[in-house]
């Protein structure tokens, strides 16, 4: 199955990474003026200001807008039909849809799509999806969203949503993964929106060092200098020692060169260490050194280590985690183990996309057991 790898590849891909990790949407104007705004891209977006123009969507699902309706809120989310993350978190944006039905609409927009006839190919995919896909659901025209939302709000990577008050104003901005807690305290009447503006600035600020860190990075790496990938890294992690994601890229980065490969998992149990209650993390550790094709060695019992853990900080019920986790059992020869835990996240998968991958894995699993007598 397709996972997202949350500090996503290797360190050619850092920036976009960094800018996944992160995320951890005024009085009502006119159309008219939406639209003369809209012909120019925003300088910034950031919490508390005015929600960007909404009204150049070709709505292809649900009861479409084209303007922010005053005393109604809205989550924007951003994301794409080649989006594995994306796509895994449509059961929850459906979810949330029949949690807050009364309260909150929730409207996916497709952006970056790209190739021949776009507008089929998303209404296809939409369709196929079916009930799973339970909101209202659009794709911008000549890149609105991008370059009114994602671009000025400092956003790289998708999935990305945005929480608009019933003024029209942005409330939040994050990956719709974390939107949960705020939206329960966005309905109670207890979300603080000027501190989460100061923890925004923050997170900015942040993926502006990232930004600046990752062009270094891939510079490196183009001149297949991971040495001084890894003393970039080891710079940036002590003014940033918080920054997990840096920790994970120093740790991949040694995984996929032979010189540090052996020596990479002392990085990997600090790493292990600070990321124990991070589910996410975890998985991502884990499912890296399983499948990443740079690494040079896999440490199963590591992988396993984190898997396990992962598991367990969900309940169990993560069918992303379940796969990582069955994944490690088939790779160190229990097909046994392998095959129930893969046949509970199947179970425990929506139905769509992921279910069907989640099965194809199971019967891999099933036909790789030694034969009997």
């Amino acid at each position: 199955m397709i996972q997202e790898n949350s500090m996503l590849k290797t360190m050619t891909l850092f920036v976009a990474a960094a800018a996944a990790i992160a995320g951890s949407a005024m009085a009502q104007e006119p159309v008219i003026a939406q639209q003369a705004e809209e012909a120019k891209p925003m300088k910034t977006l950031t919490i508390g200001d005015k929600a960007p123009p909404i009204n150049e969507i070709t709505w292809i699902k649900g009861k479409g807008i084209d303007a922010f309706k005053p005393g109604d809120s809205y989550v924007v989310e951003c994301w794409a039909t080649w989006c594995g993350p994306c796509i895994q978190g449509i059961p929850h944006l459906t979810k949330l849809q029949k949690q807050y039905k009364d309260k909150i609409k929730i409207m996916g927009i497709a952006i970056w799509e790209q190739g021949n006839d776009i507008q089929a190919k998303v209404t296809k995919f939409v369709e196929d999806q079916g009930d799973q896909m339970d909101y209202t659901v659009g794709m911008e025209k000549n890149n609105s969203i991008a370059r009114n939302w994602m671009t000025p709000a400092g956003q790289n990577g998708i999935p990305c949503a945005y929480l608009v008050d019933k003024t029209g104003h942005i409330a939040w901005i994050g990956h719709p993964g974390s939107i949960d807690p705020v939206l329960e305290s966005y309905t109670a009447g207890t979300w603080d929106v000027d501190l989460f503006a100061v923890e925004f600035r923050k997170q900015q600020e942040e993926a502006k060092f990232m930004d600046q860190l990752g062009n270094q990075l891939q510079q490196a790496m183009a001149q297949n200098d991971p040495d001084k990938a890894i003393e970039l890294l080891d710079s940036a992690i002590a003014k940033k020692p918080d920054m997990m994601q840096l920790k994970y890229s120093k740790f991949m980065i040694m995984l996929s060169t032979d010189d540090h490969a052996r020596k990479a998992y002392e990085t990997g149990e600090q790493l292990l260490v600070d990321s124990w209650d991070n589910a996410q993390m975890l998985n991502s550790l884990s499912w890296s050194i399983l499948t990443d094709p740079p690494i040079k060695y896999r440490d199963l019992d590591f992988a396993l280590k984190a898997a396990e853990r992962a598991n367990n900080l969900t309940d169990g019920q993560d069918p992303s985690v379940l796969d990582t986790l069955a994944r490690a059992w088939f790779d160190k020869g229990d097909f046994k183990r392998a095959i129930e835990v893969q046949e509970k996240a199947v179970s425990l998968a929506p139905e769509g996309q992921m279910k069907d991958e989640l099965k194809q894995t199971l019967e891999k699993y099933v036909a790789a057991q030694p034969k009997v007598g």
